[in-house]
């Protein structure tokens, strides 16, 4: 095993225990009274817990970045090239965006999730050759290789984050904002906003920027393939949600619900326009 995958099963070794110490704090703080009695306040054990969450997911941030940046020291190009290296960086992605986002706003309760979402990529990532092989014709270009792919993977890493505030706002619609182990529907609304609206332009970029990689490589700017049909569709998803988003009708209400299949057209983009279907980017379901 290389020095990449050690670290990668490391990695998820650290995503594992960070979220099994969040649904432990999680568990503490539902089976904890809703009004505690008077008297001098008692820090609960879910909050130094809350710490070791935050410090577990910071140490597998940190862990991903150190993989990816071993695997591009054996590659010699951006650590993105086919499925298994995507996945690991679509995880580091996540948790980045995540933790940054986090520190602004009061979406802490959904690191459950977040952590949940980054251990399944890595754990599929461990599961995909990491076969170091010279790459393909299409990908032999470094600056786009880096900036396409690398601003997909960003797009898709907010993505994540809107979908995790999403789930949240739409249950705590639900249960009228009662669900103490979740973020307020409107913090959640506001998070998956800002994290679109950030998204938005990064993944409309990758799109125009896949459309010259696509004139240079195969000279057509345009070909139907099915990730390039499917990144359509995704972009399209996240454009209705931000006309939605922003009015104050019925419509609004489908908001959230339009986030979640903008991550599954997202997840779909990724996994299964390459898998289930032969095209020209076939070479990258590997």
């Amino acid at each position: 095993m290389t020095i990449a995958g050690a670290l990668l099963v490391v990695t998820l070794v650290s995503l594992l225990a960070t979220l099994l110490v969040s649904l432990i704090s999680l568990t503490i703080r539902i089976a904890a009274p809703a009004h505690p009695a008077e008297g001098p306040a008692v820090e609960t054990p879910a909050r130094p817990l809350r710490t070791v969450v935050d410090a577990g997911l910071l140490l597998s941030l940190a862990l991903g970045v150190a993989t990816l940046i071993a695997r591009a020291a054996l590659t010699g190009h951006a650590p993105w090239s086919n499925l298994h290296e995507f996945s690991q960086a679509f995880a580091v992605a996540l948790l980045a965006t995540y933790l940054g986002l986090a520190r602004r706003m009061p979406i802490g309760d959904l690191a459950p999730l977040i952590a949940l979402v980054a251990a399944v990529l890595v754990a599929y990532a461990l599961t995909l050759p990491d076969d170091i092989l010279p790459l393909v014709p299409a990908l032999q270009a470094p600056l786009l290789l880096t900036v396409h792919v690398g601003a997909a993977m960003l797009a898709y890493a907010m993505s994540g984050v809107a979908f995790a505030a999403a789930v949240a706002e739409l249950l705590q619609r639900r249960a009228g904002d009662r669900i103490a182990m979740l973020p307020t529907a409107a913090a959640a609304a506001t998070a998956a906003h800002r994290s679109v609206v950030i998204a938005f332009p990064i993944l409309t970029a990758a799109i125009l920027l896949g459309s010259v990689w696509a004139n240079l490589a195969w000279r057509s700017y345009w070909n139907n393939d099915p990730k390039e049909l499917a990144a359509a569709a995704t972009w399209l998803v996240y454009a209705a949600y931000l006309h939605v988003s922003v009015r104050h009708d019925r419509w609004a209400g489908y908001a959230p619900w339009l986030l979640v299949l903008g991550f599954a057209a997202v997840l779909f983009t990724f996994l299964g326009a390459g898998l289930l279907f032969v095209g020209q980017h076939s070479y990258a379901a590997s």
